[in-house]
């Protein structure tokens, strides 16, 4: 399987060593682009880290959909983990009202635990879907 095809199109199916292989080298770039962008004073580093977290989103759905397919499960069920990381690390804009002293407590503790459960619910998903045993 070609590289583009492996990080680039969700169809297909790949085996559980494969799936680690292409996370880690899928971090292993994005740390290595942001270094370079850091050293270079090229974009922002906070719109290249947006870019790279986009890509490195995208990049890990194809990788979790060819896996899922692999373990004998719908590819589509790679998107919940990734809506949940989504919309967990959106509640962090509460934080902001909190800093301006007008939103109330509870919605700041939603800042706070929002992203933490989305991270932790990716996270554990991740593990799920690396460690679900091959069928067929």
């Amino acid at each position: 399987m070609s590289i583009v095809k492996l990080f680039l199109w969700p169809r297909g199916r790949i085996g559980r060593l494969s799936f680690w292989r292409a996370l880690l080298v899928l971090l292993l770039t994005a740390f290595a682009a942001d270094l370079a962008n850091y050293m270079t004073g090229g974009i922002h580093p906070l719109q290249m880290r947006f870019a790279l977290a986009l890509l490195c989103l995208f990049c890990w759905l194809c990788l979790a959909a060819k896996r899922l397919e692999d373990a004998g499960r719908s590819r589509f069920l790679a998107a919940i983990p990734a809506a949940v990381l989504i919309v967990g690390l959106a509640c962090v804009g509460f934080l902001v009202g909190a800093l301006d002293g007008r939103a109330p407590a509870p919605w700041t503790m939603l800042g706070f635990f929002g992203p933490l459960a989305g991270i932790v619910v990716f996270l554990a998903a991740t593990l799920w879907i690396g460690l679900a045993k091959s069928r067929g």
